[in-house]
């Protein structure tokens, strides 16, 4: 099995999450950066939601995936390497893996060191002739990626970043676009992005998709608190906040938030965070895009939109893109 290379400085630290957590909570509306949720707990209950019935993205992308393989291989050079930030399971990319001829390394880049061993214990078997070099780090961190660009030469050759699912999504447009320039500056002059995105649709059917009947989602989101718990000496009662899912209208958007239900204080690190009755903390957002809403933002980053596979409902769009 491929050894396992953490980026200088790309992991976490308590200091981080406690600054990242500290700040957050002392807004006006209280907030919680949604790449928290990927501990090893977090990583685990996000590929079970991935299975539920309401959460159409992961089945309606596998679809695509299944059907339009072929075509995206065909479209793509021979002798390419594909980084996936964030790659979790692996079960997506090995659809393309099947269908591209000589692909020489495959690069998971993931911030979950338990996600990362379970895609080399999935992949390896798969594809035995395959080179896998795996990454443990934050993709977001555009100083990372740019140190990683410059120690590897990744830009001098010709590279697929692979981003399926809709995490994109997850991001504020301007972040969005700094992680887009990222994988600009992962995939080199001559590569490709090959990213997924989660389409405009009927209001019911978001809204459902984030908040399950079993609770699987509301047990994610919460997860958050118990890892402030646990690793940031927090007072989180779990039992006093609930998981709610909305959606923003004005900026087209699925928002998360965990609805305090009484009035309470939580300690953190020593510090006293104050809740009212009905106040909460949103925790994550899930973007929705027009296929000319996606292009705009690509642009922002340099990349041009060059062909788009979606299913049959147009729920959800492949998009690749190339460096203008």
């Amino acid at each position: 099995m491929s050894q396992i290379t953490a980026i200088k400085q790309s992991n976490i630290t308590d200091t981080e999450f406690l600054k990242d957590v500290i700040s957050g909570l002392t807004q006006q509306q209280k907030t919680l950066p949604c790449k928290y949720f990927y501990d090893d707990k977090g990583a685990a209950l996000f590929e079970q939601i991935t299975t539920l019935q309401e959460y159409y993205v992961t089945r309606t992308e596998l679809s695509i995936l299944e059907q339009h393989s072929h075509a995206i291989g065909k479209m793509l050079p021979e002798n390419l390497s594909i980084i996936e930030p964030g790659c979790g399971s692996g079960k997506k990319v090995a659809y393309l893996l099947a269908h591209m001829e000589n692909v020489k390394t495959f690069v998971p880049f993931e911030i979950s060191e338990e996600m990362l061993s379970y895609s080399l214990a999935h992949l390896s078997p798969l594809f035995p002739e395959l080179a896998i070099s795996p990454l443990l780090g934050d993709f977001t961190h555009s100083q990372l990626v740019k140190q990683l660009t410059k120690d590897t030469a990744l830009d001098s050759q010709t590279n697929l970043v692979y981003f399926p699912g809709s995490t994109l999504g997850n991001f504020a447009p301007v972040k969005a676009i700094e992680i887009m320039n990222n994988f600009h500056r992962l995939c080199g002059v001559n590569g490709y992005v090959l990213i997924g995105i989660d389409l405009v649709k009927e209001r019911q059917v978001l809204l459902d998709a984030y908040n399950d009947k079993a609770g699987v989602t509301a047990a994610f989101n919460k997860n958050l608190m118990e890892r402030i718990n646990n690793e940031l000496n927090g007072t989180f009662n779990l039992d006093n906040f609930s998981h709610e899912s909305r959606f923003n209208e004005q900026h087209s958007r699925i928002e998360m938030h965990l609805v305090s239900s009484c009035t309470q204080s939580v300690i953190i690190n020593d510090q006293q965070i104050d809740f009212i009755e009905g106040e909460s903390i949103h925790t994550e957002n899930s973007h929705k895009y027009t296929l000319e809403s996606f292009e705009q933002l690509a642009a922002h980053a340099n990349l041009k939109l060059e062909q788009t596979w979606q299913d049959d409902s147009n729920y959800f769009a492949l998009c690749l893109l190339r460096p203008l």
